[in-house]
């Protein structure tokens, strides 16, 4: 399927490469899209135009007359935090590379520079940074339901804005998140938000089907076509055919599969196994993966050509350890759910299982805490949903209250924990850690939690994002 046609005419691109020819070739390129391009030749003059904003897109070289690019693109994104950056060098430096996704880079492009692989990268940023930026736009959505997903959190109404603003596109769409936070229900949302409502939804997981299926699945088959081909098959892309195909996974798909897929997003064409008719679909495509697809591109798993196809619009769903209360809603309306289901009595939480399920840390997201809810509602039966009823390490999760003081001696705990602990040992105190240590284990933590977002990963830290650029500078 050959990209959509959009209108970046307001959209600003600023280049900051010094040697001349290749500004010229880059902003010729920007201007095909129909962008408005400045350049700038040197640290102190891209300085001088960041402030001419707005910028939502910008090509940096890291090698400049008088300093580096990486303190152009700190200035970029903390005065510009939309603008997407693609960082060019002569080195193919993974170091380089590491560093520019760090510091919050879209892409990391090595010299020579192909005009359609920056043609297609600059284009899918300007796509991001213009929805990243209506977004934020938008008043936050006061609800607690958004097709199928339960929650207000603060991190859940930015993802239901975005997923309506993103339904009205139809750019590709790549949904990242950990397993279990619902990226199937993100895909589906997408799809009733857009106009390609009334169409079919078509789900694919790439890891649960065998490698020598998987063809056929996507693109159908005809009887006889290979051993087990009892019947005629339309496959994934023509049960899609005017709604959106969504392939879960995406980063399991054999290597060999992935060409074929790559010229069936390119053509909009399908061809059957065992068939020599190509078949025309219109089909939005949105796919997902629990795992850093760029470092499977790098590692050479996943073809980078694909890659850009498909990461056009990113969304990012949260963990549920980030989502605060929305835990207590997820749970009280699964628990009122399967209490219907298998008639028992249940209403509500008491007050220590809810603080045990806020305290536990969820890895396995809400497909976990569904499980939970629904394992304890299957072995018990009352009104109110006690700690006791809940796993064992569930209950464990959530600390118990201190153990009552001595009769007569109310403030005995209080006293006790405002009396000074007795020196450590020599070996205790040579095991404590230096303060710079910890702060730089919870930063890289936070990078990559956020996906290497640097603007999120300030905000989690409640830091400025200066902040991260200035440490992450200091450790290179």
């Amino acid at each position: 399927m050959s990209s959509p046609k959009t209108d970046f005419s307001r959209c600003r691109v600023l280049i900051v490469e010094d040697v001349l020819p290749l500004a010229i070739q880059y902003r010729t390129m920007a201007k095909a899209l129909g962008v408005e391009t400045v350049t700038a030749a040197s640290v102190r003059e891209a300085r001088n135009q960041i402030g001419q904003g707005p910028w939502h897109a910008a090509l940096v070289d890291i090698h400049l007359p008088d300093g580096s690019g990486f303190e152009v693109m700190e200035a970029l994104v903390t005065r510009w935090p939309h603008c997407a950056v693609i960082v060019v060098s002569g080195e193919d430096s993974l170091d380089n590379a590491v560093r520019a996704a760090h510091a919050g880079a879209m892409d990391f492009i090595e010299k020579p520079v192909e005009p359609d692989r920056l043609q297609i990268t600059l284009r899918n940023a300007l796509q991001a940074a213009t929805l990243s930026a209506r977004v934020e736009q938008l008043e936050p959505v006061q609800r607690s339901q958004f097709h199928g997903f339960i929650g207000s959190s603060a991190p859940m109404r930015a993802v239901y804005s975005m997923l309506e603003t993103v339904a009205q596109s139809r750019a590709p769409v790549f949904i990242r998140g950990e397993s279990g936070t619902g990226k199937e229900l993100a895909a589906d949302a997408v799809h009733r938000c857009s106009n390609r409502a009334k169409g079919a939804f078509v789900a694919l997981n790439c890891a649960a089907i065998p490698k020598e299926l998987i063809e056929s699945e996507l693109f159908g088959h005809v009887k006889g076509a290979f051993t087990g081909a009892t019947a005629d098959r339309s496959g994934a892309f023509l049960e899609a055919d005017g709604g959106t195909l969504f392939l879960d996974e995406i980063a399991e798909l054999d290597i060999n599969v992935q060409a074929k897929l790559l010229r069936a997003l390119q053509t909009g064409e399908v061809r059957r196994l065992g068939e020599t008719r190509h078949r025309t679909v219109d089909v939005r495509i949105v796919s997902a993966t629990h795992r850093d697809l760029h470092a499977q591109v790098q590692a050479g798993r996943f073809r980078e050509d694909l890659f850009y196809r498909l990461y056009v619009i990113p969304v990012d769903l949260p963990p549920l350890r980030e989502r605060g209360d929305d835990v207590i809603d997820i749970a009280q309306a699964m628990l009122e759910r399967y209490s219907r289901e298998d008639h028992k009595g249940f209403t509500r939480f008491s007050e220590a299982a809810r603080a045990a399920l806020l305290a536990h840390p969820w890895p396995g997201n809400v497909r976990e805490l569904i499980n939970v809810v629904r394992a304890a509602v299957a072995l018990h039966d009352d009104t109110v949903m006690q700690v006791e009823m809940l796993p064992l390490h569930y209950r464990d999760s959530h600390e118990a209250p201190a153990a009552p003081a001595a009769s007569g001696t109310p403030h005995r705990a209080a006293a006790a924990a405002e009396t000074p602990a007795p020196a450590a040992s020599e070996d205790a105190v040579a095991a404590i850690r230096p303060l710079a240590a910890v702060e730089r284990e919870a930063i890289e933590q936070a990078l990559r939690l956020c996906g290497g977002n640097i603007t999120r990963a300030a905000r989690a830290l409640q830091v400025n994002p200066s902040t991260i650029h200035r440490k992450l500078a200091s450790w290179s």
